[in-house]
């Protein structure tokens, strides 16, 4: 016996008596299915049960008439380092189906705790997560297509310390909308950019925070923000600012980690800095890792520098551990100027590169350079690492050199005078008394300054 089935969901005008008022009905239609062993009949004229507002669109659904409906995102992402987190929740969340497509071109991947390295077999991320950002590296552009839903309520969770957060809107948020007063927040910084919001100092270079984006946000505590209701029907994102290069020293390599140093306003006018100047930092071999353009010294200034890229086989940025030095380089004049710093001891680390660390300086005092500049003179510290005992060689030794010995933190720990020596000659250092760890030895003379990073075992 063939079986029927009769779908009747609602007809065009139902009166209820207990009920005066009709509800909203959307189109009318219908239509028969026979098949071998069974009939289907079914009415249309279903009452408006649910609505779907998006951006661009407003869709309504009756109760027999399930919907679809998904968003696509394309993400830009540009050769080098950069950040990059998506505003919808995809359908395929397998990061290796998304981005192998692109190999070369696409080169490495991580979150805050796992990463996607193809050259090295190695995929920890497993699934693409809209809970979080992305730090990528790759060799050229390319575009990535997310499809899926909507994330909602677009709420991001901060814990205590460092977090690398998503953009969940399509409209982007300013963002002294999204921080601003929210008591716990240290800084948010750009992924491979120089951009800052840094209350503490009234630094706020980075306005906006854009889709496709992800940017670091450290906090004191934990904490949560929801992005505001997305009103606009398209947004344009603006490239990452890359200020060009008007010094003699090297580009920057623009890494995903970096160490923020902020400069107040009262230093620079004590050190005499004036506008134009660019005020730039150093590793121990003379790379420059990190600029910032002096617009006004009333303002105070941050700059962020960069760690070394583990992707490539050369040095081109700083390790964990090593001091930061300065120098100023004044256009007007095409002078180059040592500027030696103390820095506040309320921030974590005091000219010591981390990763995602913070520094500020405390006062700064320029010196002209000298004939004897550092870059032409060639020291090495050996062994190191060492039981304590090593020995420092300098091809040219200035009569006035003082060697610093500091800790970690900076701290002076004894001041050393080797006095005049021949050229090439070497030093003898005895810290079997010290505590196992990581030193430095800072070179000191007027115009000349070197730090060298010494490992006691």
């Amino acid at each position: 016996m063939k079986k029927l089935i009769a779908f009747c969901i609602s007809v065009a005008f139902f009166v209820i008596a207990i009920n005066a008022n009709a509800q909203q009905v959307i189109a009318s239609a219908g239509g028969y299915y026979e098949g071998d062993n069974i009939s289907i009949s079914w009415t249309l004229g279903e009452p408006i049960i649910e609505t779907f507002e998006g951006a661009d669109i407003i869709l309504t659904q009756g109760f027999q008439q399930p919907y679809s409906f998904y968003l696509s995102q394309v993400l830009n992402i540009p050769a080098g380092w950069s950040g990059i987190s998506g505003y919808i929740d995809p359908l395929n969340k397998g990061v290796e189906d998304m981005f192998s497509p692109h190999i070369p071109d696409f080169i490495f991947m991580a979150s805050m705790t796992n990463y996607y390295y193809p050259n090295g077999g190695v995929n920890t991320i497993n699934n693409w997560s809209w809970q979080t950002g992305y730090q990528v590296k790759a060799d050229s552009d390319f575009e990535v297509t997310l499809t899926g839903s909507k994330i909602d309520p677009a709420e991001v969770e901060l814990t205590m310390g460092w977090n690398l957060i998503p953009v969940l809107t399509p409209c982007g948020a300013a963002t002294d909308e999204v921080f601003a007063g929210m008591v716990n927040l240290n800084i948010v910084k750009e992924v491979a950019g120089t951009n800052l919001y840094w209350p503490a100092y009234g630094i706020g270079s980075l306005e906006n925070l854009d889709p496709g984006k992800a940017f670091w946000v450290s906090m004191a505590d934990a904490g949560s923000f929801t992005y505001p209701e997305c009103t606009k029907s398209s947004y344009v994102t603006k490239p990452q600012d890359r200020p060009k290069n008007y010094t003699p020293w090297n580009d920057l390599n623009y890494t995903a980690s970096s160490h923020a140093i902020a400069f107040p306003a009262d230093v620079l006018l004590n050190a005499e800095v004036q506008p134009g100047d660019v005020i730039g930092a150093f590793t121990p071999e003379g790379f420059c890792a990190g600029r910032a353009e002096v617009n006004n010294v009333g303002s105070n200034l941050a700059i962020t520098v960069f760690a070394n890229d583990e992707t490539t086989p050369e040095k081109d940025g700083f390790e964990v551990g090593e001091m930061l030095q300065f120098k100023l380089f004044r256009p007007v004049s095409n002078d180059e100027i040592i500027l030696e710093v103390e820095y506040n001891p309320t921030l974590p680390n005091m000219g010591v590169f981390s990763m995602q660390g913070l520094s500020a300086v405390k006062s700064g005092v320029m010196g002209e350079l000298s004939t004897n500049d550092f870059s032409n003179i060639i020291s090495n510290i050996y062994p190191n690492p060492s039981t304590g005992e090593f020995s420092l060689s300098m091809s040219y030794w200035p009569q006035k050199l003082q060697v610093h010995l500091m800790d970690t933190k900076g701290r002076i720990i004894k001041v050393y005078n080797p006095g005049p020596l021949s050229n090439g000659a070497a030093y003898h250092f005895d810290l079997n008394s010290l505590q196992k760890g990581v030193y430095f030895l800072k070179l000191v003379d007027s115009g000349m300054l070197e730090v060298k990073k010494v490992v006691i075992q």
